[in-house]
């Protein structure tokens, strides 16, 4: 990945703007722009409100990976696997492009449908490299988990699977947990708690690390086999953190700071705002697989 920007930027909407319009004339995805601003990518834009408008992706050489002349071809036809089930006995889908050795995993969704553009962004990101497949680095695997907690997507949106903007319920706060009240990223055995915060709110870790099924199922997946890097989207600051559980692990530190470099996020280098116990991208860290959180 290279920069195209030297960060995020702002667009002020004119009139007779559409989110496909803007997105064409900034060169990024219609849907990673609409997810973004959480707008739908289909409906009007008001004049005079602001767009963000993100660093988009290209094809470039990145400090951990070498390319070569041709790109790994994508796979004939994306189609989910299921990997496992959630509390509630949705599964739990990958879509696989391209076939090389070398693993990316892309992760939304672990706060469901409370962070529910993380799961569009998901979705748009599996559509861009599905009409790009050249953007595929050469002998490389891109796996992506749109919805690692489709229980609460459910919870927000009424089903599981795509949605629409229009969808997603005023509140979304009772999407952040999964069918048994548990905060996933909470339930992660590195630090764990039973009672973990988010800001100021107590919420579940769970009955003890890994109880979740959601935590087993991605635990096993994210490491067998072996995996170079995991993203695990979520939304609030803006910023790119790395996993470290006793210490920081340089691998991820890596990773969080070519990432940011690329996306024209922050990389910071710790999330201050309040004490996380039993989070995902730690507990990665600890067992040798770089690991970041997008925010």
């Amino acid at each position: 990945m290279k920069t195209v920007c030297s960060q995020a930027r702002e667009y002020l909407v004119a009139a007779g703007d559409t989110i496909e319009r803007v997105a064409q004339r900034f060169e990024v995805p219609t849907g990673q722009l609409a997810a973004v601003n959480r707008v739908d990518p289909v409906g009007p834009l008001s004049e005079g409100s602001r767009l963000v408008i993100p660093c988009a992706p290209s094809v470039a050489s990145a400090p951990t990976l070498a390319v070569i002349a041709e790109a790994t071809p994508n796979s004939s036809a994306i189609v989910p696997q299921t990997i496992g089930f959630s509390a509630l006995g949705l599964p739990l889908e990958v879509y696989r492009l391209g076939n090389g050795s070398a693993r990316i995993v892309f992760v939304g969704g672990i706060h469901g449908g409370y962070e529910w553009n993380t799961v569009l962004l998901a979705y748009s990101v599996l559509d861009y490299l599905t009409a790009n497949p050249a953007s595929i680095p050469p002998n490389t695997t891109v796996e992506i988990v749109p919805a690692a907690n489709p229980d609460g997507v459910v919870e927000v949106v009424g089903h599981p699977g795509r949605f629409s903007v229009a969808e997603v319920a005023a509140d979304t706060r009772p999407g952040r947990f999964n069918g048994n009240g548990v905060d996933l990223n909470r339930n992660w055995d590195c630090h764990w708690t039973p009672v973990g915060l988010w800001g100021k709110t107590e919420v579940s870790g769970g009955a003890a690390p890994h109880s979740e099924p959601e935590t087993q199922v991605l635990s096993a997946f994210l490491r067998d086999p072996p995996v170079q890097a995991v993203i695990f989207w979520h939304s609030a600051v803006p910023g790119v953190f790395a996993g470290g559980c006793e210490e920081s692990f340089a691998p991820s530190t890596a990773l969080a700071q070519v990432y940011a470099a690329a996306s024209g996020y922050p990389y910071e280098s710790a999330f201050t705002s309040y004490i996380v116990t039993g989070d995902s991208v730690d507990w990665l860290a600890a067992q040798g697989v770089p690991a970041i959180e997008v925010e």
